[in-house]
C-alpha cells in the first residue's frame, strides 16, 4: 500500500492536510490534527472537517477523491506525465506515485510529499512553435528527448482541464513568456498556454478568444486572455491562471481550487449525470453568495445561446481562501462545441453535458428561465440574462473576423447558434 502526504501551501500558511494511502481502487484519506484545527474546509461535501478519515472508492479514472484529482493533471497531462516517468525509470506508475512525482508542480494550493520527481529546472523562454510540435509528437506517442520535450513534460504534467495540449507558463517582469516548470522568477505572472491537437482547426485559439470576448460582453467574469502570434503565423491562446496570485519580488501565491466535478465526486467518463440544476445548487450551497449563483446561471444561459456544449462539471471551478471562503472562479474553456453524442444514439447530434430541464439539446427560452427556481432568482432576471447573451453572441461574426477567423468557418458557426424560441 503506497502512502503520501497532502500539504496545503497557500494563503494562511503551510501545513500537512493529511495522509493518503491506496489499495487497489480504494483510497484512504486521514486528516491531521493541524488541519482539523485550521478551519480550512477544502472538501466540504465529501470529506468535511467533521470527519477525520474517510475511504473513497473513486469516481474518476484514477480512483482518487475529488480533493486530490483536482490538484493533479488532466487527461493530456496524465499521458505526458506517465511518459516522463517511464523515461526516468518508473514503469506503470499508480495515481499516488504520479502525485508524488508532481510534488509542488500542481494546480491549486495542494502539494504532495515525498517529492519523487526530478529537480525542477529554472524557467526558460517559451518557443511556441517548437513546443507545439513537441506536443503533437507526444500525442502521437513519439516524443523526443531534447529540451523542448523536457519542457513540455514538466510544464504539461501540472496542466489543468481537458484533453487539449497545454503548458503552464508565466510572463516575467520584463514581459517575456517563460515555461513554468515550478521554479518561476520573482514577480512572474502565471498563465496557461493552449496548443492544438492534430484534428483541431488552425483557428481554434481565435475562436475561443472570440467566445471569451462575447462572454464578457454578456456580463460573465472570464479569465484574462491573449492571442500569442508565433513566427509560423499560428496563433495560440494564453489565459491567466486564477489559482495563482502574482506577488511583487516573490514567487506567486497559491490559491486552493476545486472543480464542480471534484466537489460533487461526479465525472462524465464514469457516467455520472450532472445537470445545470445540480451545479447551480452546488454554487448556492458552497459559496452562500447570491452573486456567484447568478453568475453561474448567466454562464448556463450563455453556453446554450453560444452553442458551447463542452460544459461538463470540470469546466466550472471554485476558489477557497481563508476568511473569504468559497467563491466561483472566472469562466474558462468557453468555445463553440457540438458536444458529446448520446451513447446509444451515435447518429444523433451532440448534446450539452449539463442538461437544462432534462434536455441536452433543443433547449427553449422557457427552459432557461426555469433556472431561476434552483437559483432563488426572479424569472425576469434570467430573461434579462438571455437577452444579454443573445446580444453578445450576435457580435460573433464581427469579433471572429477581427480575430482572423476564416469567413467560411464564421458562417458555418453562425448557422449553429440558436435563436431561442419560447
Amino acid at each position: 500500500m503506497s502512502t503520501i502526504e497532502i500539504v496545503y501551501e497557500g494563503d494562511g500558511g503551510v501545513w500537512v492536510v493529511g495522509r493518503v494511502a491506496q489499495r487497489g481502487s480504494e483510497v484512504f484519506v486521514e486528516y491531521t490534527d493541524e488541519h482539523l484545527a485550521s478551519g480550512a474546509d477544502l472538501a466540504p461535501l465529501h470529506h468535511p472537517l467533521t470527519e477525520r478519515s474517510r475511504r473513497f472508492s473513486g469516481t474518476n479514472p484514477d480512483h482518487l477523491p475529488g480533493l486530490l484529482a483536482d490538484a493533479g493533471p488532466d487527461s493530456w497531462g496524465r499521458s505526458v506525465l506517465r511518459r516522463d516517468m517511464r523515461l526516468n525509470g518508473v514503469e506503470r506508475p499508480g495515481p499516488l506515485a504520479m502525485l508524488a512525482w508532481l510534488g509542488r508542480r500542481t494546480m491549486g494550493a495542494l502539494t504532495f510529499r515525498p517529492v519523487e520527481g526530478p529537480e525542477v529546472p529554472a524557467a526558460t523562454l517559451v518557443d511556441l512553435d517548437r513546443m507545439q510540435g513537441e506536443a503533437l509528437r507526444l500525442l502521437s506517442g513519439d516524443g523526443g528527448h531534447d529540451l523542448a520535450a523536457a519542457q513540455v513534460a514538466r510544464a504539461a504534467g501540472a496542466s489543468a482541464g481537458g484533453a487539449r495540449p497545454k503548458i503552464t507558463a508565466a510572463f516575467s517582469v520584463d514581459g517575456e513568456l517563460v515555461v513554468d516548470s515550478g521554479n518561476l522568477p520573482a514577480g512572474a505572472v502565471p498563465w496557461l498556454v493552449k496548443f492544438h491537437s492534430p484534428d483541431d482547426s488552425a483557428y481554434l485559439s481565435a475562436i475561443e478568444a472570440t467566445y471569451l470576448q462575447m462572454a464578457r460582453s454578456a456580463g460573465i467574469t472570464t479569465c484574462e486572455h491573449r492571442l500569442l502570434d508565433a513566427p509560423s503565423g499560428t496563433r495560440y491562446l494564453a489565459v491567466r491562471r486564477f489559482d495563482r496570485r502574482a506577488v511583487p519580488n516573490a514567487q506567486p501565491h497559491r490559491i486552493h481550487m476545486a472543480t464542480a466535478a471534484g466537489l460533487l465526486e461526479a465525472y462524465p467518463e464514469r457516467g455520472q449525470h450532472v445537470s445545470y440544476d445540480d451545479i447551480i445548487r452546488l454554487t448556492r450551497y458552497v459559496t452562500g453568495d447570491q452573486q456567484d449563483t447568478a453568475e453561474l446561471v448567466r454562464r448556463a444561459v450563455f453556453n446554450v445561446v453560444a452553442h458551447n456544449r463542452d460544459d461538463h462539471a470540470r469546466n466550472t471551478s471554485y476558489l477557497w481562501t481563508p476568511g473569504d471562503g468559497w467563491h466561483l472562479a472566472p469562466a474558462y474553456d468557453l468555445t463553440h462545441s457540438m458536444g458529446p453524442r448520446p451513447v446509444f444514439a451515435a447518429n444523433r447530434p451532440g448534446e450539452h453535458y449539463l442538461d437544462v430541464a432534462g434536455k441536452g439539446t433543443d433547449i427553449l427560452r422557457a427552459d432557461l428561465i426555469g433556472l431561476h427556481q434552483p437559483a432563488g432568482m426572479a424569472a425576469a432576471e434570467v430573461s434579462d440574462m438571455i437577452d444579454a447573451a443573445l446580444d453578445a453572441v450576435g457580435t460573433w461574426s464581427a469579433l471572429a473576423s477581427a480575430n482572423g477567423v476564416r469567413d467560411d468557418i464564421i458562417e458555418r458557426t453562425a448557422q449553429t447558434l440558436p435563436a431561442l424560441t419560447s
